[in-house]
């Protein structure tokens, strides 16, 4: 996986690995679950954080962009990765325990999952503001990118504080480097 390149079709450069991005967000997992002393088994979510790009070795990263703008199709790509995973796994003896924490995130059955997703989302806007926004290629950014699966996390847990208190300044600094750059930033 450190050597799987993300943002290949939107970054011209500073695009980090599949690696570095899993690790980061297990990090995210951890400090901002004991932080905000999240109500989820924070060790079973950093599995997950770890474990939920693994698809990645075989089927490469699809940057979120392609799937936006209809190049790639969802569940072609969901379907893939599935195949992926049987074949990465392939003579491992712990196998199942892999195979159930990843079909948890994708299909996103426990609050675990959608925490680390909320957190997935909101690590690519963050990698995004910290190096990519003078390399961003498109014409337009999509701001709601991680608005329904943060959403759909602080709706889960209703007497959380909202991880999207965390996102919206992230937010709103991209969006103001997007348009000095002459990036349209698109939402709804």
């Amino acid at each position: 996986l450190k050597s799987i390149r993300r943002y290949k079709s939107s970054l011209s450069r500073n695009g980090d690995s599949v690696a570095e991005h899993s690790w980061r967000l297990a990090l995210m997992v951890f400090v901002i679950g004991k932080e905000l002393e999240v109500p989820v088994d924070i060790f079973r979510a950093m599995q997950m954080a770890l474990l939920h790009d693994f698809a990645e070795l075989k089927t490469d990263d699809i940057d979120a962009i392609e799937v936006i703008n209809g190049e790639v199709d969802l569940k072609d790509k969901q379907k893939d990765e599935a195949r992926a995973m049987q074949e990465i796994l392939k003579g491992i003896s712990f196998k199942s325990d892999i195979l159930v924490l990843w079909n948890e995130y994708e299909k996103q059955e426990s609050t675990e999952a959608k925490f680390v997703k909320a957190l997935d989302k909101i690590e690519g806007f963050l990698h995004l503001d910290e190096t990519g926004t003078g390399a961003y290629i498109p014409e337009q950014f999509h701001g709601d990118y991680a608005d329904a699966a943060v959403k759909h996390f602080d709706e889960a847990i209703h007497h959380f504080p909202p991880l999207q208190k965390l996102l919206d300044p992230i937010k709103a600094d991209l969006k103001m480097k997007f348009e000095k750059l002459g990036v349209e930033w698109v939402e709804g």
